[in-house]
């Protein structure tokens, strides 16, 4: 450990892996130059006797004593982060990892960091460029309908996806198919109890009524 400055363990294995890293590419002059410098300032990991007291090693007895890491070790560790970190935090753009990221991109980001967020009311009443904002990424939860619906009606413009959003139907199922128009159907509507069905065929505009649970059906 360095007399001159106090670092823990940490901070001289990275040191070391720094050095050993430079001498993989081309700055080998600065990977001898750094390895110098790390034995003059005693900035390498020591060594223990038998009575615990530590010794300053020499660069070479460091690469002696750690055959098992390889010049390429700091990269791999750096290429494990990011996978590691996503399961614990996922970043903004799946499968992307930087060290020089910030904010859902940033390897130093947590789990609090890449909570759901949601928009005040006013965000669904803003304007950008004369376009309603985009939803945030970060967003899981279903924009409120209230703020939505409420947002258009004071600037007169909404987002499809914020009105009718696609999760809205993942859930749905097919339970019976009735035979009713020939053509395609773009209009539907449910009375008050929810018992009957009325549906407008494009092409022929003809209005027929069902009964939901009894699959009976009655043209008007």
């Amino acid at each position: 450990m360095a007399k001159s400055r106090n670092i823990s363990l940490l901070e001289s294995e990275l040191y070391y892996l720094i050095s050993r890293f430079l001498t993989t590419g081309p700055c080998r002059r600065a990977a001898e130059v750094l390895a110098s410098e790390l034995e003059e300032h005693q900035l390498l990991p020591g060594r223990l006797d038998w009575l615990g007291n530590e010794h300053p090693r020499t660069y070479e007895d460091v690469v002696a004593a750690n055959r098992h890491v390889a010049p390429d070790h700091l990269l791999q560790i750096c290429k494990q982060i990011g996978p590691l970190l996503d399961k614990e935090a996922p970043s903004c753009v799946p499968g992307v990892h930087s060290l020089l990221g910030s904010g859902k991109q940033s390897m130093l980001r947590t789990a609090k960091d890449c909570d759901s967020v949601q928009l005040k009311a006013s965000s669904y009443a803003a304007l950008h460029r004369g376009r309603p904002p985009e939803r945030p990424l970060n967003q899981k939860q279903l924009p409120h309908q209230v703020k939505v619906h409420v947002g258009r009606e004071l600037t007169g413009v909404q987002r499809f996806s914020s009105i009718s959003p696609v999760s809205t139907y993942e859930h749905m199922r097919l339970h019976r198919r009735i035979l009713g128009h020939l053509s395609a159907v773009y209009c539907i509507a449910f009375d008050r109890t929810g018992l009957r069905i009325f549906t407008l065929s494009h092409k022929q505009k003809v209005v027929k009524g069902y009964l939901s649970r009894e699959e009976l059906r009655q043209q008007i």
